[in-house]
């Protein structure tokens, strides 16, 4: 990511590190030089907030009742489909018993129907009973299919909530918050245990309009926890928001880590550190004191040639950390050429020089 730094900064810069003036007392002026690098300059700033996890549910059961047990403690892991808790609805019970005995009953009856019409239809060929009789036993029958699939409906119904009164994770993770204790009367949708997954982790700093309006969805950026050391681990931005905060103008930025064997021991609530690039450019590298002019707009270098020097303009790309990447006309400056860092102040084009060993 560009970043350029306006010349008004990097000049109170450079005013204020530029070495002093060698003099040798003789009409060749005694300067420094440093050789001129071909490199990329780069300077990363970093933003500090907490991992979360990306996956994470609040857990709550559907019927109201008294929290039995709860054996899932904060910060314990958890696979998925463990028991987390448990609800005391003595209600439950009972309807689930009910239930099942209308259902027997309603089975029973629709059976005995089905035996019923089996007979009647054996004995309407031998002229023993008439057809009204079996129509009125075929529609009680067809009654009867319809009670028992109500049975069945209200039983699976009795047994889902029954089973509602049990709490199972539904991912593997680690608790991150309790909310209810055994013997606490739970109202039905309310929270008992938060629960946050470890393998997917995300971070939410603020970065200045500046910075935020080079980065998008998708991009890759370095992060580093300072807890474990310092090696930096690769995350993406999932999040870029359009809006500043009121408070402060900063916009908000969300970057995910996938926790992988390389890092196993990235947990959330971690503190942990974006990092983003400042400055990333390519082109001629010198120190920030070889830069003569800034103020006037008409930057410009010293090139030392053998013992006179050439006034060379340059076009300042990125500064950091002290370094300036230059671009120049073709062929006027190449990496291995020297520029002036010290006694360049009173040096003109084409002036004779000593450079200081």
């Amino acid at each position: 990511m560009k970043r350029w730094l306006p010349l008004a900064l990097w000049a109170l810069l450079l005013a204020g590190c530029e070495p002093p003036a060698v003099n040798s007392g003789d009409s060749a002026q005694l300067v420094r030089t440093v050789e001129v690098r071909q490199g990329r300059l780069q300077h990363r700033l970093s933003f500090h907030g907490v991992l979360e996890p990306v996956t994470r549910a609040r857990l709550a059961f559907q019927s109201p009742g008294v929290l039995a047990t709860r054996p899932a403690a904060m910060g314990q892991f958890v696979r998925q489909g463990e028991l987390l808790a448990t609800l005391d609805n003595p209600e439950l019970g009972p309807s689930q018993r009910a239930a099942a005995a209308r259902l027997q009953e309603a089975l029973t009856q629709r059976d005995q129907a089905a035996r019923d019409l089996a007979r009647l239809r054996s004995l309407v060929l031998s002229g023993a009973v008439g057809e009204e009789q079996v129509e009125q036993k075929a529609a009680e029958l067809e009654s009867l299919q319809a009670s028992v699939a109500q049975a069945e409906a209200d039983l699976a119904g009795s047994r889902q909530r029954l089973a509602d009164a049990t709490l199972l994770a539904p991912f593997d993770g680690v608790v991150s918050m309790t909310l209810a204790e055994p013997g606490e009367f739970v109202p039905a949708g309310q929270p008992v245990l938060a629960l946050g997954g470890l393998d997917r982790l995300e971070v939410r700093v603020l970065l200045p309009a500046s910075l935020v309006g080079a980065l998008k969805g998708g991009d890759a950026l370095d992060l580093r926890v300072p807890q474990l050391d310092q090696r930096t681990m690769p995350a993406l931005v999932t999040e870029v928001s359009a809006i500043g905060e009121k408070e402060t103008g900063l916009f908000p930025v969300t970057v995910e880590l996938a926790v992988t064997a390389d890092f196993p021991m990235v947990r959330p609530g971690m503190q942990a550190e974006v990092l983003v690039d400042y400055a990333d450019v390519a082109g001629l590298l010198v120190p920030l004191s070889a830069i003569v002019d800034p103020v006037g707009g008409n930057p410009q270098v010293f090139l030392a040639e053998q013992d006179r020097v050439r006034q060379v303009p340059v076009r300042v790309l990125a500064v950091a950390n002290d370094q300036v990447a230059l671009a120049v006309a073709e062929g006027r400056i190449v990496a291995g050429d020297r520029v002036v860092i010290a006694g360049h102040r009173s040096l003109s084009d084409g002036q004779a020089i000593r450079v200081a060993q």
